[in-house]
């Protein structure tokens, strides 16, 4: 999926200048306790599943939204597990737009649908074993892992 019409809009009048970028990450593990991560098409690097939240949108919605686009999957509950946010969050994409995340962390555990990349965000999607996590995570994804395996 593309940008949501708020990111386009506000990237028009601010070009690729940091601005904070609100959403949700969703850890979707499954019962051998595996973790769900998409190799991007944007960095070429493994990441969460998730995304910014469309101006006024729910987070819980957002989550809802993100996984059905990115992965074909529709969660049955979800919790809240943290927010992460401040300066460790901050990213420059291949594009030169440059961003802080303020995210809130899902851990699911259950949802309908089988995995399937969307093949525009993402181009696979693999179950990681969190002692077997690739390298090349984005800062919010590290720290929303770190935060999940300190809860297993």
């Amino acid at each position: 999926m593309t940008a949501p019409n708020s990111v386009r809009d506000l990237r028009r009048l601010v070009g690729p200048r940091p601005v904070n970028w609100v959403g949700v990450c969703a850890l979707v593990v499954n019962a051998a306790g595996e973790v769900l991560l998409q190799r991007r098409t944007d960095t070429g690097g493994w990441g969460t599943l998730g995304g910014i939240a469309e101006l006024g949108e729910a987070l819980e919605d957002t989550l809802r939204r993100e996984l059905r686009e990115e992965a074909g999957l529709t969660p049955r509950g979800a919790e809240l597990l943290t927010v992460v946010s401040g300066p460790g969050t901050f990213q420059k994409l291949p594009n030169g737009d440059e961003f802080y995340q303020v995210t809130a962390v899902y851990l699911v555990r259950d949802w309908t649908g089988v995995p399937e990349a969307d093949g525009e965000e993402g181009v696979e999607l693999r179950f990681f074993p969190l002692d077997a996590l690739p390298d090349r995570l984005g800062p919010v994804d590290r720290q929303a892992l770190v935060r999940l395996r300190h809860r297993t």
